[in-house]
């Protein structure tokens, strides 16, 4: 079995002497590892390259031939936000996803948020970036309406127990429980500042412990906790 097409690379790690175990993340097949072998070819995380699998099943380790396209890296050295960003979002699809699970909404976002990490308001993706992770994953938000009433109006909670929105009044007498909902998560027409994103951040933040907790240990990579600490220090607020 083989197969050719574009792919987002998730990990690379040494094995033996002349090989690398590569991870990568493509909208057919999704995660998929395999051997590389090691030449001149620099592997980074967050890579969108060409990359050729074969192997005789889907279930099998199989081999690797990968040729870069974009590296967000040499675009954003310098920014240690963004580099936090690609970090994490490696390390949740590395960590979080099923080998051989095809995810095509999920690539389509994180291709189009690593393409454009190094303009202005790329942050605003990484948000949405995470919330489709979440429900990729089944521990999705739901946004939709008041789970209490039923209103699609005035929405203005979250409830950090099932992700469900809450309106403004219904959840007036729990608000000490309940997370303040970004409206910019409502509407795409928003405009979010950095505490707006921060917020948001939270709130993922939370709901990525709970589904880490189900099958590991419920921590979350360093880089996006440096990435949370370096939002926090831009905000003026401080983390837990």
């Amino acid at each position: 079995m083989q197969w050719r097409e574009n792919g987002i690379i998730l990990s690379s790690k040494a094995f033996r002497e002349r090989f690398r175990i590569v991870s990568v993340f493509n909208k057919t097949f999704g995660k998929t590892s395999g051997l590389l072998r090691d030449s001149k070819i620099t592997v980074q995380p967050g890579d969108i390259s060409d990359i050729y699998w074969m192997g005789r099943t889907t279930e099998q380790l199989g081999t690797f031939k990968i040729e870069n396209i974009f590296s967000p890296f040499s675009h954003v050295f310098d920014n240690s936000i963004a580099v936090f960003a690609v970090e994490s979002i490696c390390f949740l699809c590395s960590s979080g996803l099923p080998e051989n699970a095809p995810h095509p909404g999920l690539f389509d976002a994180i291709k189009t948020l690593l393409l454009s990490i190094y303009h202005g308001n790329w942050l605003v993706n990484y948000v949405f970036f995470e919330i489709k992770f979440l429900s990729e994953v089944g521990s999705g938000l739901d946004l939709s309406k008041c789970a209490l009433t039923g209103s699609t109006e005035n929405l203005w909670y979250i409830s950090p127990r099932s992700g469900c929105a809450a309106t403004r009044d219904a959840g007036e007498k729990y608000h000490n429980r309940l997370f303040i909902l970004p409206q910019f998560l409502l509407s795409s027409t928003s405009f979010p500042s950095d505490a707006d994103i921060f917020s948001a951040l939270t709130i993922t933040g939370h709901f990525l412990k709970m589904y880490f907790c189900d099958i590991s240990n419920g921590k979350l990579p360093v880089s996006r906790d440096c990435l949370m600490m370096e939002l926090a220090e831009k905000v003026g607020v401080g983390t837990k």
